[in-house]
C-alpha cells in the first residue's frame, strides 16, 4: 500500500505505511530482505518473510559505473519478474540522466518502497545526494524511500526526504566494538550500541517532526563536513524544493547558526515582501527603524519611544507615515507584518556579509515601490546604517539620516528624530486613520494569499466589528476574522479572494461531505504550502474552506491520504 503523508517539515514527513495486517509510522527503521538479490549481504536474514520489504532482484551498479554498463543493466532489469516484491533497488548513479529509465520501472510495477543504493558514497557527493532525493521525492510522493546510513545522518536525511533506514551495516560497528554518542561521530561510546542508538535517534527525529522542530535537530546533531555541505547545497541550490513543503511558520524561529539564516522561511519572506507587499496609497513619508529583541516590535521599549517621538513631531500626520523595520535575516519587515515576523537571533552587533547584502537588496526593492517624491528618513545605527546606504545606492533613492548618538533611544537621538520630522508638515484626516486601520488588517491577508486579498475581505465599504477578535464584514456577510496577525476566512470571504486573485484553490468535482483526499483533487494552486488556508472549489464556487496537509503540487500527484482538512463548508 502506498504511504500516506500526515505532516510535513520541508520534504521530511510523518507518514503512515500499511503492510498487510499491520501499519507503522515513518520515519522508521525498516527491515529489508536481500536474500533473493544477487548482491547478497554479509548478514543473512534468518528466513525470508521476517522482513517488511522484499527487495526485487537487481544489478549492483556503483556510483561511478560507466554508461555502457548502465545501459546493459537497464535492458536486463526490464526482463525481471517483479511479482511478489514490494521494494525496488535504485542505484544512485553519477549519471543522473539514467534515473528516468529506473523511474519508469518503478512506475510500471507500483512498488511501495525504493531502496536507495550507494547511500554512504552519496552523502559525500553533496549535489548528487540532494538532486537524486529531490527527483525521487517529487516524482513519487507516496513511495517510501529507504537508505542505509549511520544514525547521525538520520535528521538531515529525513529533512531532505528519506523515510526509513535499513540497519544491517550498523552491526559492523558492534562487531568492531564501537558505540555511538549523541555529540559527534568521532567520539565513540565505550559499549557497542548501534541498534539501540538508531532506535533512539529515529524517535528523536519523529518527535522533532511532530513539533515542527526538525530543522533545529538537523543543525544541532552530530554535525560533520558532509552535513554542512549537503545542507548548504540544499539551501542555496534547491531552496524551492525545501520551501514548497515547509509550512508557513506559526511559532518563533530561532536562528542559531550560520546555516539558520538560509532556512527556507527566510527566502520565502524575502520573496513575499517583493511580490505581496504594496505600500499604503496615502504614504507621504517613509521611516526606517532598527528591529528590537522583543516581538512584535511595537511592544518593545525602543519602538514605543520611536513612535512617541513621531507622534510628537507629526500629530495627526502619523497616519500618512509608513514604517519599515530592518532586521536580520528577514531583511525588511513592513510595520503591518510585524505580527508575522516571529524569530529570535543572536545579537552581537557583528553582521556578516551574508546578512548585510540580502537585507540591503531587499530594502532597495521595497523602496522602489513608493512614489519617487516620497521622502525617506532613517533612524538607525551600527550595521543598519550600512544596509540603508547600500540600499540607497542600489535603488537610487535618497535617504536622510537622523543624528544618532549613544544608540537610537538616547535623548539626543530621539530629539534629532523629532526635529527632523518637524520639517514635514503632514496632516491626516479621519479617513486617513480609518484607511490605515483597515490596511493593518488587509496587509496580513496579502501576506497569506497575495496582494489584493486584503481588499477582497475588507474593501473600503467593509466593516470591522469587535475589539480584540476583529470580525470582518462585506454587505453584512462575514468574510473572516483577525486577531494579532492570526486570521481565519469564511467560505464567503474565500469566494471573494478566489474571484479576485484565483489563488489558494483546490478543485474537486464531487459533493463535499468531509475532508478532501488527494485522490479526489483534480487541480490545485501550486502556491499552496502545508498548513495554508485554502478554498475547496467546485464549478467556480467555493464549497468549503480548510487547512492544506500537502503542498499544492503534491496534492495533484499523490494517490493516498488527506489533502485538505475541511473546517467550514459553504
Amino acid at each position: 500500500m502506498p504511504m500516506e503523508v500526515l505532516k510535513h517539515e520541508g520534504p521530511g514527513r510523518l507518514g503512515l505505511v500499511r503492510l498487510g495486517d499491520y501499519s507503522f509510522r515513518t520515519p522508521a527503521l525498516a527491515g529489508v530482505d536481500f536474500t533473493l538479490s544477487p548482491f547478497n549481504s554479509f548478514f543473512h536474514p534468518e528466513k525470508p518473510g521476517d522482513y517488511d520489504f522484499n527487495l526485487a532482484p537487481a544489478i549492483p551498479l556503483g556510483f561511478y559505473t560507466p554508461s555502457e554498463v548502465i545501459e546493459k543493466a537497464i535492458g536486463r532489469l526490464w526482463s525481471v519478474n517483479y511479482d511478489g516484491f514490494n521494494a525496488f533497488y535504485l542505484p544512485a548513479l553519477r549519471r543522473t540522466e539514467y534515473l528516468e529509465e529506473f523511474f519508469k520501472i518503478i512506475e510500471r510495477y507500483s512498488f511501495d518502497a525504493v531502496y536507495l543504493g550507494n547511500s554512504k558514497i552519496l552523502v559525500k557527493e553533496y549535489r548528487y545526494f540532494v538532486k537524486i532525493l529531490r527527483e525521487l521525492r517529487e516524482r513519487f510522493p507516496n513511495i517510501m524511500i529507504i537508505a542505509d546510513l549511520e544514525p547521525f545522518f538520520y535528521p538531515l536525511a529525513v529533512y531532505l526526504g528519506i523515510d526509513a533506514f535499513e540497519t544491517r551495516s550498523l552491526k559492523l560497528y558492534d562487531f568492531e566494538g564501537k558505540g555511538f554518542t549523541q555529540y559527534s561521530p568521532f567520539l565513540w561510546g565505550k559499549e557497542p550500541n548501534s541498534l539501540n542508538f538508531a532506535r533512539e535517534t529515529i524517535l528523536l527525529v519523529r518527535k522533532a517532526l511532530e513539533e515542527g522542530k526538525l530543522r533545529y535537530l538537523v543543525e544541532n546533531l552530530f554535525y560533520t563536513q558532509y552535513h554542512a555541505g549537503i545542507l548548504r547545497i540544499a539551501d542555496l541550490e534547491h531552496f524551492d524544493y525545501l520551501e514548497k513543503y515547509t509550512p508557513i511558520q506559526k511559532d518563533t524561529v530561532y536562528f542559531i547558526s550560520d546555516a539558520s539564516i538560509r532556512r527556507p522561511e527566510v527566502k520565502r519572506w524575502h520573496e513575499r515582501v517583493i511580490e505581496r507587499f504594496t505600500p499604503p496609497k496615502n504614504t507621504e513619508l517613509v521611516l526606517l527603524f532598527p528591529c528590537s529583541a522583543k516581538k512584535p516590535y511595537s511592544f518593545s521599549r525602543s519602538h514605543t519611544l520611536y513612535r512617541k517621538a513621531v507622534k510628537e513631531a507629526l500629530g495627526s500626520g502619523v497616519s500618512k507615515v509608513h514604517e519599515l523595520i530592518l532586521t536580520s535575516p528577514f531583511g525588511v519587515v513592513p510595520r503591518e507584518w510585524e505580527w508575522l515576523a516571529k524569530y529570535d537571533i543572536v545579537v552581537t552587533g557583528h553582521w556578516s556579509e551574508e546578512e548585510i547584502k540580502p537585507a540591503a537588496e531587499l530594502l532597495a526593492k521595497t523602496l522602489e515601490k513608493y512614489p519617487k517624491d516620497v521622502p525617506i528618513i532613517a533612524h538607525l545605527d551600527e550595521a543598519y546604517v550600512e544596509i540603508a546606504k547600500l540600499a540607497s545606492e542600489l535603488s537610487g533613492r535618497e535617504i536622510t539620516f537622523t543624528e544618532v548618538k549613544n544608540g537610537t533611544t538616547s535623548k539626543e537621538s530621539l530629539k534629532s528624530l523629532t526635529e527632523t520630522l518637524k520639517e514635514f508638515e503632514l496632516e491626516g484626516t479621519k479617513e486617513d486613520r480609518t484607511y490605515r486601520y483597515f490596511e493593518n488588517i488587509r496587509k496580513v491577508f496579502d501576506f497569506y494569499f497575495g496582494a489584493g486579498a486584503g481588499e477582497a475581505v475588507l474593501p473600503d465599504n467593509g466593516h470591522v466589528k469587535g475589539s480584540k477578535m476583529l470580525r470582518l464584514f462585506v454587505d453584512n456577510q462575514q468574510t473572516g476574522t483577525f486577531r494579532e496577525g492570526v486570521i481565519s476566512v469564511t467560505p464567503f470571504g474565500m469566494q471573494r479572494i478566489y474571484d479576485s486573485l484565483k489563488a489558494y484553490w483546490v478543485r474537486i468535482d464531487f459533493d463535499l461531505r468531509g475532508d478532501v483526499f488527494a485522490v479526489g483533487v483534480n487541480e490545485a494552486d501550486e502556491k499552496i504550502r502545508p498548513d495554508d488556508i485554502v478554498g475547496v472549489v467546485r464549478d467556480e464556487k467555493v464549497v468549503g474552506v480548510g487547512k492544506a496537509v500537502l503542498s499544492g503540487e503534491e496534492m495533484v500527484k499523490a494517490k493516498k491520504g488527506v489533502a485538505v482538512k475541511v473546517r467550514k463548508r459553504a
